[in-house]
């Protein structure tokens, strides 16, 4: 392990933690990655692994090509998605993904999400709706593009049929992003029930 990775793989397994014990992501399901300090290397949530099992050991380095540099695992299925945010924003240093149902619903309901809350305005801003079939995919990859360069400074958008992906300055920054992006969705929901008058 390279130890100028190893705060960031500490974050990583906290990030992770909470997101699952939140119940943000269930079972194996989702995905987060970091970039490193300085380095064309990201850290990434490894194949079939669930948040909850994550550790500084099975997390996998892999470079801006694709290549896995560090680890045994298989890198998860959204790499490519991954690879491709961090391209194009050099801001963003973490990203966490998650299929949370609230997102996945408002997902179907809208083209940008709501945002009622105050601060959700506040922290997270404007959150689109990816409108696109498949994941995981190079469909998906120019989607993600074409989305951020509409939209160079959003923190979170929501992949119809498939859920959040945030993106911050760090992983633990992102995983309270896409906390904040669940609750919106939830609120957008009730409101949109009539619960609220």
């Amino acid at each position: 392990m390279k130890p100028e990775l190893k705060t960031l793989r500490e974050q990583m397994v906290r990030a992770a933690r909470r997101a699952y014990e939140s119940g943000l992501q269930s079972g194996n399901g989702g995905n987060l990655s970091a970039r490193a300090p300085g380095e064309q290397i990201i850290l990434i949530k490894p194949s079939g692994t669930s948040f909850g099992e994550i550790t500084e050991e099975n997390l996998v380095a892999v470079d801006f090509e694709g290549r896995v540099v560090e680890g045994s695992g298989r890198p998860s299925r959204e790499l490519q998605t991954h690879l491709e945010i961090y391209r194009l924003r050099s801001d963003v240093h973490g990203i966490l993904h998650s299929h949370s149902p609230w997102a996945i619903a408002c997902g179907e309901l809208f083209g940008e999400l709501p945002l009622h809350a105050f601060h959700a305005r506040d922290k997270v801003g404007e959150i689109p709706i990816l409108h696109i079939e498949g994941h995981a995919n190079e469909q998906v990859v120019e989607g993600v593009r074409a989305l951020l360069q509409e939209n160079p400074n959003v923190r979170a958008f929501i992949q119809s049929k498939h859920g959040i992906f945030a993106m911050a300055e760090s992983i633990i920054t992102a995983e309270h992003h896409a906390e904040l992006v669940e609750e919106t969705a939830q609120v957008a929901w009730l409101v949109r029930g009539g619960c609220v008058r």
